[in-house]
């Protein structure tokens, strides 16, 4: 039987006898056996509607015959019973069900996506998930429901984005440190004169070089001057491989990769990668602001697979995936997962 890890949470009503009566409707189940029930944690309500009271929740484990389609079917219809009526987007509820984790099965339907997708950053599902279930993996970022709760008690509070030149990452990162009284960490390498795709090898291999030094040393952690403060960066750290696989020789790019191993030894990692899409309407392209563009590149196409395996590689904590929307679609978005990692 799978094991499996469910959130719950509600913030209208008598919250603790409607996720007792869920509890109950769990053990009741001839197809579901509980293992753990967390203690309930109230908890401020992150994004969505202003004005929402505060929530109870709180995690269960559970063995389960059920697929994983079933167990969420089984899960909207004892929210339908409690009571559970879906409308604005993160509004006040009676009862919220979530299958967290189905073991280790990866599910992406367009109802349901196993592990849940904001799961490895909120607080408030880990610190009810590590009570029931602290060594469970998360399978597509590798670490235990512990060791996600241990990166936000333990991590930098910094945010860098990743995406191609043109998918709106400077907007967004000055957006966020503007909004939310953080500092903004701009790409920003001074770079000579480029002759273009006409560049030679050995030019091309000092500006990848230049890349990774510039970039090492705006993120050190020895020179990070409050451990604090929030602070967003409008690139990740680890691009420069993508740009580097993508414009350099198999040779040059294997000189290159020891040198970023070395490097990101001294670096901040970030406490959460948010990734971006184009936005729809806009051709993902070189900015004036995107230093490292996709100029001289043998194609943008190639460049993006690079950089989304970057993104699903594993072991890099926690990721967000906040899509091509329009910019205050993402700015919700993202606003809502660093507070959800406070």
């Amino acid at each position: 039987m799978p094991r499996s890890l469910i959130a719950l949470g509600a913030n209208l009503g008598d919250r603790e006898q409607t996720l007792r009566r869920a509890i109950a409707r769990l053990k009741a189940h001839r197809q579901i056996a509980i293992v753990a029930c967390s203690r309930w944690h109230e908890t401020t309500p992150v994004g969505g509607p202003a004005g929402q009271g505060p929530f109870l929740n709180g995690a269960v484990c559970i063995d389960t015959d059920l697929t994983g389609r079933e167990l969420h079917a089984a899960l909207l219809q004892i929210e339908t019973d409690l009571g559970r009526k879906r409308s604005q987007r993160w509004a006040a509820r009676a009862i919220d069900l979530d299958v967290l984790l189905y073991g280790d099965e990866l599910i992406d339907t367009p109802t349901l996506c196993v592990p849940h997708p904001r799961m490895a950053f909120r607080r408030f599902v880990l610190e009810s998930a590590v009570e029931v279930a602290p060594d469970m993996l998360h399978p597509r970022i590798g670490w235990s429901v512990r060791a996600l709760l241990d990166h936000l008690n333990a991590a930098f509070p910094y945010v860098a984005l990743l995406g191609l030149p043109g998918s709106g990452k400077t907007a967004l990162a000055t957006s966020l440190s503007r909004s939310l009284g953080g500092r903004w960490i701009a790409d920003e390498v001074p770079l000579g004169p480029s002759s273009g795709p006409a560049e030679s090898p050995s030019h091309v291999y000092a500006r990848q070089i230049q890349f990774l030094r510039h970039r090492t040393s705006t993120l050190e952690t020895g020179s990070w001057p409050d451990r604090r403060g929030l602070a967003v960066s409008d690139f990740y750290f680890d691009q420069c491989l993508a740009y580097a696989r993508v414009a350099l020789d198999d040779d040059r790019y294997a000189t290159f990769y020891q040198a970023w191993v070395a490097a990101r030894k001294e670096v901040v990692p970030p406490k959460l990668l948010v990734v971006l899409g184009t936005p729809a309407g806009m051709s993902a392209r070189p900015a004036e602001h995107e230093h490292q563009s996709t100029a001289g590149l043998p194609g943008v196409d190639r460049l993006q697979g690079e950089l989304s395996r970057l993104a699903a590689r594993g072991g890099l904590g926690p990721v967000l995936y906040a899509g091509g929307g329009d910019a205050q679609a993402r700015f919700d978005e993202v606003s809502a997962a660093i507070a959800a990692m406070q």
